[in-house]
């Protein structure tokens, strides 16, 4: 890679494995070559629509290879790219797109119908991506057009929208994003993996960004429930399922015996630390895998690992504090410094990141730590 940059995943990796599979989805196949080259075609058809550096795109992200595109396109235009969840409803999205002011709404071939009328709501342009399938061999050796000029690690590339109220808009720029999904925060193996996770959610860009840094396959689901998720466990022989505490239980309760394959299992959540039952039941199931839980955030990315071997010894305990970053205890709450943090909300500063406090950002959480260093992380 020559850069922490997005685009430079894809580019690194179709120059590496180019004929490797990045993502499957559903029935359609798509190399790090293909995806390379479609974020190029995509960014090209985003700066045609009048998409410069900085400006954002808001995606109702479907899992398709078009959806895929659509970020990496974006990264490479140098603008933003803001997931939402298709299924949050059309008032909902027509809610980010107003607070978010974005140059435009692009959605997929499917979710076309679901994204005029909201994108009409708030006086958006709203376009189509071109089907990747009908549009290979379109503009070969296209580049984006220069615009504002390329982007660099320090610009804002994702927006994560958090809140069910007014939307709150978490910024990460490319450098961030890059940082926290590397393999060195994160080690990934490079084998196949099934996301638990819709593209409406960061967990989910996070996941397959992790993946491809690893030059590993993705395998995405047009709707993550437990059958399909142990389906395509099945199915793709994946070594490796992350997944919500949620979403886990509910695979448990599906087909547990679809899982024994399984050589990594990972728990992830930014709500309470996941129940040690829940990590002893994956364990069960799958008794060749490393089973890990890892408490995020949007703002700090992960914040602490628990190794199933620490369940029994400390079963109340989010685990250990994540690589990358520096975390600690102060008056009763969790903060959190260093290169992983987010660049602060749309319209504002970071919330309680105080230059006074040499760069901590104060969670809100309420933590405590044992003489080990091990973390005991409670809701607000």
């Amino acid at each position: 890679m020559t850069g922490l940059l997005i685009g430079e995943v894809f580019r690194s990796a179709a120059r590496a494995v180019p004929h490797r599979v990045a993502a499957l989805v559903g029935d359609r196949a798509l190399t790090f070559a293909e995806l390379d080259a479609a974020a190029d075609r995509t960014a090209v058809f985003l700066t045609g629509h009048g998409v410069r550096r900085g400006e954002r795109v808001v995606c109702p992200a479907g899992a398709s290879p078009e959806t895929l595109a659509a970020f990496a396109g974006a990264a490479r235009a140098g603008a933003v790219f803001v997931p939402v969840a298709p299924d949050a409803g059309e008032a909902r999205l027509a809610e980010v797109v107003r607070a978010l002011g974005p140059r435009l709404l692009v959605t997929d071939a499917a979710g076309a119908e679901g994204g005029a009328r909201p994108a009409a709501a708030a006086g958006v342009r709203h376009v189509v991506l071109p089907d990747l399938r009908h549009d290979a061999d379109a503009a070969p050796g296209s580049h984006p057009r220069p615009g504002d000029g390329p982007p660099r690690e320090d610009d804002p590339c994702v927006i994560v929208v958090t809140g069910s109220g007014r939307p709150r808009g978490v910024v990460l720029s490319h450098r961030v994003c890059v940082l926290r999904t590397h393999p060195g925060c994160r080690p990934e193996p490079c084998t196949v993996l099934v996301c638990g996770f819709p593209l409406g959610q960061w967990s989910a860009w996070a996941a397959l960004l992790r993946q491809w840094q690893a030059r590993g396959t993705a395998v995405l689901l047009e709707r993550p429930d437990p059958a399909a998720i142990c389906a395509a466990v099945r199915g793709h022989r994946a070594e490796r399922l992350v997944c919500a505490p949620e979403t886990w239980q509910g695979v448990l309760d599906t087909a547990p015996h679809h899982l024994a394959a399984l050589r990594f299992a990972d728990v992830e959540t930014s709500g309470p630390p996941v129940a040690p039952g829940l990590l002893e039941d994956i364990r069960t199931a799958t008794p060749h895998a490393r089973v890990r839980a890892f408490l995020t955030s949007p703002e700090a990315g992960d914040l602490a690992v628990l190794d199933h071997a620490d369940v029994r010894l400390r079963p109340e305990s989010c685990g250990l504090p994540a690589p990358g970053g520096e975390v600690r205890v102060a008056a009763g709450e969790l903060w959190v410094r260093g290169p992983l943090l987010f660049d602060g909300y749309v319209g504002g500063h970071a919330d309680g990141q105080d230059s006074e406090r040499d760069g901590w950002f104060r969670t809100g959480r309420p933590a405590a730590a044992d003489d080990d260093g091990h973390l005991y992380v409670s809701e607000n």
